[in-house]
C-alpha cells in the first residue's frame, strides 16, 4: 500500500489536487457573495443595468475615457443605471431630469465621499473639503474657506493678483513674439505658471514661477513635479477601489507611486506651515492675518484643546486650493482659445466686442469688464458645456438606501454623474457637437450659468458638493480669454488646417494635443507692461 502512495507521490498527483482543491475554494469564496448579492439584488427594483460578468460586474464595459464608455451605454440603458464596477455598487445619472431628481430631492443622502485608495494613502487629501465625508468638520472647513476666499477684500486682492499675473503671461509672449516672429507657441505653459502663481500668492503670499527664461529654483521644480503627479494620480482609477482585495497586488503600480509621493508631498506642506508659524511667532501680535494659510492657523490657534481644525485639515485645505484652482482654469482657457482660433468669425466678433468696452491704447482687459462682454460669458459657457473639467464630476456615495426616480438605490452605492455626456445631450442642445456660444445669448438658455442652479450646464457640481471656488475660477477663466483674445491676433501654425480636439485623461481633461498657435501682437507696446 505504501508502494503506491509513494508512485502517486511520484507522479505529483497529490500536489495537483491540492492545487485543483484549493483553487476550487477560491472559486466559490469568491463566487457565492456574488451569487447571493445576484439574487438579492433581483428582489429590488434597481435601475436598468447591462449584462455583467462574475468578480469583475461591469468594469469590463469601461474604456480608457470612462465618462465617454458611460455615456455611451446611457444610450442604450437610459439616463439613470446601476452598475456593480467590481464589488462596489455604483448610480450613474446622465441627464439634467436625473441630476435634478437626486440633488432636490436627496442631496443629503449623497453628500459623502467614498473612500479611495489615493486619498487613504496621502492621508492629507481626505482631511480637507474636496475629498472628505459630510462631517461636522468638513462643514466648518468649507465655511472657513468660503467666508475667506470670498469675502471683500480677499475678492478685491484676488482681482489685483489676477490683473499682474495676466500681465506677465502677456509680456512673456510678446517677448516670444518679437524674438520669433510668426513662431507658434505654446499656451499650456504659460497658462499654467500664470494660474499657479495666483493661487500661491492667494494661499500663502508667494510667487512659485517667473516667466523668464532663467532656471527654475530647486523648490520650484519640485512644486511643479509634486503637483503634476498628485493630478495624475488622483485622476486614475485603482484595482483596489473596485476589488479590495487586489490592495494587496498592487496592479500598474498606482499604490507604489502614490506612497513614492507622500513624503515629498508632506515635505512640501511642512515648509509651508513651519515657514509661516516663525513669521506668525516673530511678529506677535502685531501679526496680521494675509492670506488662507493665516487664516487657518488663526482658527487652529483659537480652537484649543476640542478642536475643529487640525493640522491635518489645514494640510488638506492647502492642497485641495492648489489642485482646485490651478489645472481647471488652464484647461478651460486652453479649450476656449482652440475653438475660437478655429472660428475666425466668432473670434472677431468676440475682439470687436472686447475693444468696444476696453479700447485699443488705453488699458488692458479687467475683471470689471467681464459683466459688459455677453459673448465672452457666453463662449466660456460654451466651453464648460463640451469639456467639464471633471467628466464625472468627483464621486459621491450614500451611505443610507433611498429610491431614486422609483428605483432602488442600496447602501453604500457610489454616484457618477456624467456632466460630460449632459453637454452633448441632443434631447437637451441643438446641434450639441457644434460650439456655438450663441445660444447662450437668447432665449431660454440666455439665464443658464454654471452655478449650480441650472441642471442643464453643471461642471462645478451642485448642492453641498458644489466646488466652493467656482466664482475665482470662473473670474479667471473669463479674464484670460478676453485677455488673450484682445492683446494679440491668433492663427494656427503653417499647414494646420484643423487642431486636434481629442481629450486627455486624470483628474482634469485637457487637450491631448497641448495647443501650439500663432500670436500677433495689436496693442501699442507700453500696454503690455506689468500692472504695478
Amino acid at each position: 500500500m505504501n508502494s503506491v502512495r509513494e508512485k502517486v507521490l511520484e507522479l505529483g498527483f497529490d500536489s495537483k489536487l491540492q492545487f485543483y482543491l484549493s483553487t476550487l475554494v477560491i472559486i466559490l469564496v469568491l463566487a457565492i457573495p456574488i451569487l447571493i448579492v445576484h439574487k438579492w439584488s433581483h428582489r429590488r427594483n434597481l435601475p436598468p443595468s447591462p449584462p455583467s460578468v462574475p468578480i469583475l460586474g461591469h468594469l469590463h464595459l469601461l474604456g480608457p475615457k470612462a465618462h465617454q464608455s458611460l455615456a455611451k451605454l446611457s444610450e442604450k440603458y437610459g439616463p439613470i443605471m446601476f452598475l456593480k464596477l467590481g464589488t462596489k455598487s455604483t448610480l450613474v445619472i446622465s441627464s439634467p431630469e436625473m441630476a435634478k431628481e437626486v440633488f432636490k430631492k436627496h442631496d443629503l443622502a449623497f453628500s459623502q465621499r467614498p473612500r479611495m485608495t489615493c486619498t487613504d494613502l496621502l492621508v492629507t487629501n481626505k482631511e480637507g473639503f474636496a475629498f472628505q465625508s459630510n462631517t461636522p468638520s468638513w462643514r466648518n472647513l468649507r465655511k472657513i474657506f468660503m467666508l475667506e476666499m470670498l469675502s471683500p477684500n480677499r475678492v478685491q486682492q484676488a482681482q489685483k493678483i489676477r490683473a499682474q499675473e495676466t500681465a506677465y503671461m502677456l509680456k512673456a509672449i510678446l517677448r516670444d513674439v518679437t524674438e520669433n516672429p510668426n513662431t507658434p507657441i505654446a499656451l499650456n505653459p504659460k497658462l499654467s505658471l500664470l494660474t499657479t502663481n495666483f493661487i500661491s500668492q492667494m494661499i500663502l503670499s508667494k510667487r512659485y514661477f517667473s516667466h523668464d527664461r532663467g532656471e527654475e529654483t530647486a523648490e520650484a521644480k519640485e512644486f511643479k513635479y509634486v503637483n503634476a503627479e498628485m493630478m495624475q494620480l488622483l485622476g486614475s482609477i485603482f484595482p483596489a477601489d473596485c476589488l479590495p482585495w487586489l490592495y494587496w497586488f498592487d496592479i500598474g503600480g498606482l499604490q507604489k507611486r502614490t506612497k513614492t509621493l507622500y513624503p515629498r508631498f508632506q515635505a512640501i506642506l511642512t515648509t509651508i506651515l513651519s515657514d509661516r508659524r516663525r513669521e506668525r511667532l516673530a511678529d506677535g501680535d502685531a501679526h496680521v492675518d494675509k492670506d488662507l494659510v493665516d487664516v487657518l492657523l488663526t482658527h487652529e490657534e483659537k480652537s484649543g484643546d476640542g478642536a475643529t481644525l487640525n493640522e491635518l485639515n489645514i494640510r488638506g485645505v492647502v492642497w485641495d486650493a492648489f489642485a482646485g484652482g490651478t489645472d481647471t482654469q488652464v484647461a478651460a482657457t486652453e479649450w476656449a482659445m482652440a475653438h475660437l482660433i478655429q472660428s475666425p468669425d466668432l473670434i472677431h466678433e468676440l475682439r470687436s466686442e472686447i475693444d468696444a468696452v476696453v479700447g485699443t491704447d488705453q488699458r488692458l482687459v479687467a475683471d470689471s469688464d467681464i459683466a459688459s462682454l455677453p459673448l465672452l460669458q457666453a463662449v466660456v459657457k460654451e466651453t464648460f458645456r463640451l469639456h467639464p473639467p471633471t467628466p464625472l464630476l468627483l464621486p459621491h456615495e450614500t451611505h443610507e438606501p433611498c429610491k431614486v426616480a422609483g428605483f432602488d438605490v442600496p447602501a453604500m452605492t457610489r454616484l457618477f454623474v456624467n456632466v460630460w455626456a449632459m453637454g452633448r445631450d441632443e434631447r437637451v442642445w441643438e446641434d450639441p457637437m457644434v460650439f456655438n456660444p450663441k445660444r447662450f445669448l437668447e432665449g431660454e438658455l440666455k439665464s443658464v450659468d454654471v452655478t449650480g442652479q441650472h441642471f442643464q450646464l453643471m461642471p462645478f457640481g451642485t448642492g453641498r458638493r458644489i466646488c466652493p471656488a467656482v466664482a475665482i475660477g470662473m473670474a479667471g477663466v473669463h479674464l484670460f480669454v478676453a485677455s488673450l483674445v484682445h492683446a494679440f491676433d491668433w492663427s494656427l501654425p503653417d499647414g494646420v488646417v484643423e487642431l486636434d480636439m481629442s481629450e486627455n485623461v486624470g483628474m482634469v481633461t485637457p487637450m491631448a494635443s497641448p495647443l501650439r498657435a500663432v500670436p500677433s501682437p495689436r496693442l501699442p507696446p507700453h500696454l503690455y507692461s506689468v500692472v504695478s
